[in-house]
């Protein structure tokens, strides 16, 4: 089943308030002390260097400010991923059939954002038919079946990879796990290309895994996105 039929019922419970952060140039120019400057025919050394230091402070102060909202968010964001993943992975009981709750708790959070969702669902983000097996039992049971043979040999690594993506949701913002995540989605894009013998329910199960793969690498890609908004929405909110 398409992503795109779950995500509309997410965009009709929960529509997006658009967010307007357009900023006053004249008014940050002030806030740095370019406009402030007055002229003083009697004393133009003293009131330029009045002047310049004004400007220092304010930018000083500005950017610290700026910089403490800006790792606020982050640290927000990064409360609610580990509520997150405290909540759906905690004891490795995970299952494709909680993927439409997931993708719903990450764009109610404020984790994933409405053009993220869209990008996916352009990419052919699906979700396989539901399974009560938990995925981390599925991977367990897989590796467990596998050879000493190089093809087996890289699907075991690429099953432990998998595993411990898994493990890790509540840090699913740090580059490293969402750069292992997207690999783990790439390979398992060229398993279910492949000549490998699979059945429908090995098929839906390593569905299932990429499909969680690709989310928690968009979670973790977000992460500069944020702190980028944050600066600018921090800045805007000042004038």
């Amino acid at each position: 089943m398409a992503v795109s039929l779950y995500y509309a019922d997410i965009l009709t419970m929960n529509p997006l308030s658009s967010i307007n952060h357009a900023i006053n140039n004249n008014a940050v120019s002030d806030a740095y002390g370019v406009n402030s400057g007055q002229s003083n025919v009697g004393n133009t050394a003293r009131v330029g260097s009045s002047g310049a230091k004004s400007a220092e402070s304010a930018a000083s102060e500005l950017t610290t400010k700026d910089n403490t909202l800006v790792l606020s968010g982050r640290a927000e964001r990064a409360q609610k991923i580990e509520a997150m993943a405290n909540d759906f992975f905690k004891g490795g009981n995970f299952t494709s059939a909680q993927l439409p709750s997931l993708i719903q708790r990450l764009y109610q959070d404020g984790i994933l954002s409405e053009g993220q969702l869209n990008r996916l669902s352009s990419s052919g983000f699906d979700i396989p038919p539901a399974d009560n097996q938990s995925l981390s039992d599925f991977i367990d049971e897989q590796r467990s079946a596998l050879t000493n043979n190089e093809e087996d040999k890289k699907l075991a690594e690429m099953l432990d990879d998998a595993k411990w993506v898994m493990g890790t949701m509540e840090i699913s913002q740090s580059p490293l796990v969402a750069q292992k995540a997207n690999r783990v989605s790439s390979q398992i894009t060229e398993l279910l290309q492949s000549d490998r013998p699979l059945t429908d329910e090995q098929r839906n199960h390593y569905q299932g895994i990429k499909s969680l793969m690709q989310l928690t690498s968009m979670t973790g890609d977000h992460q500069q996105d944020n702190g980028q908004l944050n600066s600018y929405l921090a800045l805007a909110s000042r004038h």
